[in-house]
């Protein structure tokens, strides 16, 4: 089993304020260079070794993103979702604040969750590609969760249902909408009769907080009215069952899985523990960073009324 996916986080890996990542001097992954095609520009980047900080991996492989314009705030969103990761017991991948090489251009440095030196054979594949593979009738930006169980049941991957728990809890908390079936995959690795199946990390978390909402719109979307519409309104890419092109609200799908899925205890607790002090803490560690991209006491204030919200409309669907 993969160290990350298996151990709890280390508190080394929290980001001091004063450590911003420069990129500067480090080198292009030589095979794959550039990531993904998607809406973000992506570089694959090698950390010096030694590492310049004590939260990176000398010689491992990162993900660089920076986001512009209107996606700009997913830097912000990705390094929080790391951030409460901790609290709701879920893999995410590590995401560091980071100035890019050359223009210095503000960006979000990503952990890559395989290729690590205590497993290198361990590779990832995303979920759509064993869909596909199993021929399931299936749209790559929708999908659907039942469909995503069905896959996990096929692959005999332990500890599922709780991963799904956690994972949709945290997506509730975050508000993220971004979970089609190209946003979460399995770790594999070869067994003695077959390969083994594991859940990676719940990955690209940059969809959420409000990171499309521009500055002069913070104070009318803390105001209780304006955000309880805004929670309501957010929906993952998939429903329960395939062909639900609307998607389905965050607590409400949550309640679904809790109500029909058995086993899987007290894994969405966590998630109804955030406390208003973590919270608070949170937004003001990324208060104190000094960035390209500035984390506003405007944005602060909106960030921590989102959370507080999320959670105590997470609670209600879920009757706690």
């Amino acid at each position: 089993m993969w160290y990350w996916a298996a151990m709890p986080v280390s508190p080394k890996l929290v980001q001091p304020p004063d450590e911003i990542v420069s990129l500067s001097g480090w080198e292009l992954d030589d095979e794959f260079p550039y990531g993904p095609q998607g809406a973000k520009p992506k570089k694959i980047v090698i950390c010096p070794n030694p590492p310049p900080h004590n939260f990176l991996i000398g010689g491992h492989r990162y993900l660089f993103k920076e986001p512009g314009g209107t996606r700009a705030q997913q830097i912000w969103s990705e390094v929080i979702a790391y951030e409460l990761s901790r609290d709701l017991h879920l893999p995410v991948p590590p995401a560091f604040l980071a100035h890019g090489p050359g223009n210095g251009a503000p960006g979000v440095l990503i952990e890559f969750f395989y290729g690590h030196p205590l497993d290198p054979e361990m590779r990832f594949v995303h979920a759509i590609e064993r869909l596909q593979g199993l021929k399931f009738s299936i749209d790559f930006e929708r999908g659907s969760l039942k469909d995503n169980i069905t896959l996990c049941r096929l692959h005999r991957v332990p500890g599922w249902r709780t991963w799904w728990a956690r994972t949709l809890a945290f997506d509730a908390i975050i508000g993220n909408t971004d979970r089609h079936t190209e946003n979460w995959g399995f770790l594999v690795e070869p067994g003695e009769k077959r390969p083994e199946y594991s859940m990676a990390p719940a990955f690209d978390n940059g969809t959420s907080l409000g990171y499309i909402i521009r500055e002069e719109q913070l104070a009318n979307y803390t105001r209780p009215a304006e955000l309880e519409r805004l929670i309501k309104r957010g929906r993952h890419h998939f429903g329960w069952v395939a062909g639900d092109t609307a998607g389905a609200q965050h607590a409400r799908l949550t309640r679904t899985y809790r109500d029909l899925v058995h086993g899987i205890g007290d894994a969405m607790e966590d998630a109804l523990h955030l406390t208003d002090s973590r919270i608070s803490r949170i937004v003001d560690w990324c208060y104190s960073f000094d960035f390209a991209l500035p984390f506003t006491e405007a944005r602060a204030a909106f960030v921590a009324a989102q959370l507080r919200g999320r959670r105590d409309s997470l609670a209600a669907a879920l009757g706690a």
